[in-house]
């Protein structure tokens, strides 16, 4: 639903009761400003962003193979058999 800046100046608690049930974008000189979302729908979208965001470092993170950690005996062994 889209309102004119002057509306919602004139009656603000009307389209923040509005917003529960719809997006209420307002407008002054049929250029967007902004919207009204209500608290519990703007709450699910932070949570789908925040998941998408760890989806996406999830598959770009590239994986770290488990024998990558120092290991002294290991360099020891290595050394032992002229591998190092």
């Amino acid at each position: 639903m889209y309102i004119q800046l002057s509306e919602l100046k004139t009656n603000p608690a009307k389209y923040f009761n509005l917003a529960k049930t719809c997006e209420v974008i307002v407008t002054r000189h049929g250029q967007r400003l902004g919207r009204i979302v209500s608290e519990e729908n703007a709450a699910k979208l932070e949570r789908l962003n925040a998941f998408d965001e760890l989806m996406q470092i999830v598959k770009t993170t590239p994986s770290v193979p488990d024998n990558t950690v120092y290991d002294a005996d290991v360099e020891e062994r290595l050394k032992e058999r002229g591998l190092l």
